[in-house]
């Protein structure tokens, strides 16, 4: 989530579009990760227009995801790949 410093120059009604954008971030990042899981596509293969995703939001998106993307993409993770949806 947004932290508070990062916040602190906005209004009220500013602070609530921002969490809401976040929020639908997160929603499409789940959609998408899904997807790929369940079509083993690739990322660079989806059409970010096509899933309401702006170029900002994706870029958004790849720099938070991109704090753990070394360790995920290590070979001992690819088990997770093969795990049933819970």
């Amino acid at each position: 989530m947004a932290t508070m410093k990062a916040m602190d120059g906005l209004n009220e009604v500013q602070r609530r579009r921002v969490l809401q954008l976040q929020k639908e971030i997160e929603t499409k990042a789940a959609e998408l990760a899904a997807i790929f899981h369940e079509s083993g596509v690739k990322p660079a293969a989806v059409e970010l227009h096509d899933r309401d995703i702006s170029e900002t939001q994706a870029a958004d998106l790849r720099a938070r995801l991109h704090t753990f993307s070394e360790d995920w993409d290590r070979p001992e993770t690819a088990i997770y790949d093969q795990s049933p949806a819970r």
